[in-house]
């Protein structure tokens, strides 16, 4: 399966191989990512194998726009809310 695949099917359910190329990092972090709960995830098998649902990867992919508009209402000193 191509990455195009996987982009285009937000029911998919992904390998952490799969899912850590959508995301741009390596498969341990993103199993680590899982463990800890930073990622939803779920196991399956008798070895227990992560599988990530592709839609909860859509929402860790937060446009700029979004990251700015929340970065810029916390303090960068104290990570507090600024005052208005």
């Amino acid at each position: 399966m191509d990455l195009e695949d996987l982009m285009n099917d937000p029911e998919k359910v992904l390998t952490v191989g799969e899912a850590a190329k959508l995301l741009g990092v390596g498969p341990k972090t993103l199993s680590a990512m899982v463990r800890n709960g930073k990622v939803p995830g779920f196991r399956i098998g008798e070895r227990g194998y992560w599988r990530i649902r592709r839609k909860d990867i859509d929402k860790l992919m937060v446009p700029k726009s979004t990251e700015k508009a929340s970065e810029s209402s916390v303090s960068p000193e104290s990570g507090s809310p600024k005052a208005k």
